[in-house]
């Protein structure tokens, strides 16, 4: 009997293609997923009445090492339909009740209800502003490492000097004895690279694969939620 496909090719996105491969795409979903979402999650816990449960670094790989061993977690995912970041902080969510839980059997003298978490400001606006913060460091460094691998080095440099420092074109290529022009054409193509890189990854946190305008209109709300 064929094994089912729980990610078709009509609902193509860049985990599903990961997952059909084999143990070596898990785990670059895996790593992607440890890697952008573990500080939006952070930003989550620490706003929670449950901060009392431990480490905030602690928890959050705690949470993963759970969740993200079950077979049909990510399955579970692209059924639902939602943005990656709330379908983990609703699992989240789920993880620290059950933390709750395990932490009043083991005391039993706690007088610890299994009351809804509390927390303090709008969770959303949180999780999507360390999102973004995640996902722009994310992006840097994915262009950082396609720019040296092709030799650009200096394009790179460019670029966060100019962007990130705030230094002139000008000073910059003294630094590396070219002209400022020359400079400008080279952060430019640096700066077209990172926006493509920015744009893939946050086309991986929606659970179907969507065109450009339905990213533009994600980038445009997430920097909203930085307003």
């Amino acid at each position: 009997m064929a094994k089912e496909d729980l990610f078709p090719a009509t609902r193509s996105t860049w985990i599903g293609d990961q997952l059909r491969r084999d143990d070596t795409g898990r785990a670059e979903v895996n790593r992607h997923v440890m890697t952008v979402y573990a500080l939006p999650l952070r930003a989550y816990f620490l706003g929670t009445s449950e901060r009392w449960l431990g480490d905030a670094d602690d928890i959050v790989q705690g949470f993963f090492a759970d969740r993200l061993a079950r077979d049909d977690f990510f399955a579970a995912w692209q059924q639902s339909g939602m943005p990656l970041r709330r379908w983990l902080m609703n699992a989240f969510c789920f993880y620290l009740k059950e933390q709750r839980r395990r932490h009043r059997r083991d005391n039993r003298g706690s007088a610890l209800g299994d009351d809804p978490i509390a927390f303090c400001g709008d969770p959303d606006r949180a999780i999507d502003r360390a999102f973004v913060a995640s996902l722009v460091q994310r992006a840097m460094d994915l262009t950082r490492e396609g720019c040296e691998k092709d030799g650009m080095d200096d394009h790179w440099r460019v670029f966060e000097e100019h962007h990130c420092r705030a230094r002139p074109y000008a000073d910059v290529a003294t630094d590396l004895g070219i002209d400022a022009a020359r400079a400008a054409v080279m952060a430019r193509t640096a700066t077209r690279r990172f926006r493509m890189t920015l744009r893939d990854l946050l086309a991986r946190d929606s659970a179907a694969s969507e065109g450009g305008e339905d990213i533009d209109d994600q980038i445009r709300a997430l920097v909203e939620a930085l307003a």
